[in-house]
């Protein structure tokens, strides 16, 4: 009985919240827009099929509202028209994306590998994906192949391996790392990173050898350490191999930050139908 009583409140209350919000929303190819109108303002959000998006949104003076500012859907389709009348084509699969403007001019990035492939072609949907197929392929760039392929994999994996366990979050399971898509973990990415560029594995190479040689995590990697955080106490202060102690300076210099988790920039199917609707709640 209590259960439904508090069912009954909601409804009693939801024409409260909601009764003074009206929503006018049109689609077509080239995307679509919805305008949102409440008592305190007007919004409108428009994505267009290239994965653009548009956003605006007007302020009511405290006290006042304008009904009739909700756009018609013959209104709204013209806003769609006026800020995607331009959209491309975007296409996209496990191993990358491609944006493909209306001259035919297209731009491609394969998941996990910097750098954008850029041309010129077709344009239609059907070029575009072929276009991410002949660049990127159908497969997710995982850390093993790309290393194996540069002849780095062991190289790297070391040094990022000695790394994190040292002065970071202990690394676990690094055959599913290796084989896990490039972008979708930190650490495939980095590993992926040092072995495709010279100037990040000198980077890695210079943190390892000197983690080697009895440095801390301090002296050693380039970001700062807490005394004792994680667990990392001895290696960020003192001899991480464990052949004696850090040097009277370093003992001394007790100055340090709070340890942070190693991080990489990460990384979507287009709706593709005419007509309008409106929606009043």
């Amino acid at each position: 009985m209590k259960r439904f009583l508090a069912f009954a409140a909601m409804l009693a209350v939801s024409p409260l919240v909601f009764a003074d919000t009206e929503m006018v929303s049109c689609e077509s190819d080239k995307g679509k827009c919805t305008f949102t109108l409440s008592s305190e303002s007007l919004s409108k959000e428009c994505v267009c099929r290239d994965g653009r998006e548009v956003s605006e949104s007007e302020m009511f003076p405290e006290g006042g509202s304008a009904s009739s500012a909700l756009p018609t859907e013959e209104e709204c389709e013209a806003e769609l028209l006026i800020n995607c009348q331009n959209a491309g084509i975007k296409c996209e699969n496990v191993a990358g994306e491609c944006h493909l403007e209306q001259n035919g001019e297209y731009g491609c990035r394969c998941y996990g590998i910097e750098g954008m492939n850029t041309g010129s072609g077709i344009y239609s949907e059907k070029a575009c994906n072929d276009t991410l197929v002949e660049i990127c392929g159908t497969e997710a760039m995982t850390a093993r192949k790309i290393c194996t392929e540069a002849g780095f994999l062991d190289v790297c994996v070391s040094y990022i391996e000695k790394i994190n366990n040292t002065c970071l979050n202990p690394i676990d399971g690094i055959n599913d790392i290796l084989d896990a898509p490039l972008n979708s973990d930190s650490i495939s990415y980095e590993i992926g990173h040092c072995c495709q560029y010279e100037e990040y594995r000198n980077e890695y190479k210079n943190e390892f050898d000197c983690l080697e040689a009895s440095g801390t995590c301090n002296t050693c990697v380039d970001m700062p350490f807490d005394e004792g955080e994680d667990g990392k106490e001895d290696a960020a202060n003192t001899d991480v191999a464990g052949n004696g102690s850090a040097s009277a300076e370093e003992a001394a210099d007790g100055d340090s930050a709070p340890a942070t988790d190693s991080e990489a920039p990460a990384e979507k199917e287009e709706s593709k139908s005419d007509g309008c609707s409106m929606l009043f709640i």
